[in-house]
């Protein structure tokens, strides 16, 4: 039943976006044109987010009714009424800031909400495999802060990193396929068929959000991928201690362009003095377009990217885990340097003094 998650998804998905673009034509509900977009078409419909929502949740319970046994089994494992009603919470919100334009607070209340009652329920970042001492290191208390840094940080990244076509989707979508495989290597089948099934409810959205994109996913869809993304890591660690783990290492590893992308920006608008809130047009994908990268160029480089870095966070199951461990560490160091350097002013990066 894996690939039927896959291919449910991706037919179900493609039969949604097109419906709602032409909802979106009939009632004019289209993406807002300003100085930080990188479009300038005023008639892009921006509710594609509703079409992965949809197809996605639509899949598991198609999927439920035809593997009762199989999902009751299963379900004994994952609790999974926390996670569909935190998704819920999070789609909900975003269709609504798409809609009328919630107010930054509000939104970072009801993420707080969504993140609370699954790690409430026991999703949590509970420890963190390591190749040295007696091989585990037990976050117990910091388990909860760090959850909840984890999963409001990688919600609001995945949404700020959505900001050429095809951008947020297919980094989304490289980023879930890799979780996909670590499930399915460690014969975890239901949370690999929830990754197959957000594989697949985004590649029928790419087909229209490639560029030229004729939708975009708006934040309904933005905040959901990110929510979804940063929940299905911590199901690794549900049931408790096992030998693979995909932890917020590995983790963070495959998701490293939004997450930098997120630090640097609240780094920019620490040093600026601004409000967190506060929008800019300085996110990796402004700077890769200013330096003359067309976009379709931006998505081969940064999909390759995300290619190298998924390899990189499922070392562990086929390498020793120091030489993994040492990976992981080099290629964060790596990104984190290449982003810090990327977001000096202009004057510290030229090394030119006026």
């Amino acid at each position: 039943m894996l690939w039927l998650s896959l291919a449910l998804a991706v037919v179900l998905s493609a039969i949604f976006i097109p419906l709602i673009i032409a909802f979106c034509h009939k009632h004019q509900l289209y993406d807002r044109v300003n100085d930080r977009k990188v479009h300038s078409n005023s008639k892009m419909p921006r509710l594609g987010g509703v079409g992965i929502g949809l197809s996605f949740l639509l899949t598991i319970v198609i999927l439920r009714f035809l593997q009762i046994d199989e999902f009751h089994i299963a379900y004994g494992s994952y609790s999974l009424k926390p996670i569909i009603i935190g998704a819920t919470i999070i789609f909900t919100m975003g269709l609504f800031d798409d809609l009328f334009d919630l107010r930054a607070l509000l939104k970072l209340v009801l993420q707080a909400a969504a993140a609370l009652i699954v790690m409430l329920a026991g999703y949590r970042f509970k420890y963190m495999i390591v190749p040295f001492g007696n091989g585990i290191l037990n976050f117990g208390v910091f388990s909860y802060p760090l959850t909840f840094l984890w999963i409001v940080g990688v919600t609001n990244a995945i949404n700020l990193i959505d900001g050429i076509d095809g951008l947020a989707g297919g980094i989304s979508g490289l980023v879930a396929m890799a979780f996909a495989l670590f499930f399915m290597f460690t014969s975890n089948l239901l949370p690999a068929e929830i990754c197959l099934a957000l594989v697949g409810s985004i590649i029928g959205f790419l087909i229209f959000n490639l560029p030229p994109a004729k939708i975009f996913m708006g934040d309904s869809g933005s905040l959901f991928l990110g929510y979804v993304l940063a929940i299905i890591p911590l199901m690794s660690q549900y049931k408790g201690f096992h030998g693979s783990d995909l932890g917020v290492f590995s983790a963070a590893t495959v998701l490293s362009i939004p997450i930098l992308d997120t630090l640097m920006a609240i780094f920019r608008r620490w040093r600026a003095h601004k409000s967190f809130f506060a929008a800019d047009r300085q996110h990796l994908h402004h700077k890769l377009l200013d330096m003359g990268l067309r976009p379709a160029r931006i998505l081969v480089l940064l999909y390759t990217l995300t290619v190298v870095l998924g390899m990189i966070s499922l070392s562990s199951l086929f390498i020793p885990l120091s030489w993994s461990f040492t990976l992981n560490i080099a290629m964060l160091a790596g990104m984190s340097a290449y982003f810090f350097r990327l977001n000096q002013p202009d004057k510290a990066r030229n090394g030119t003094h006026h």
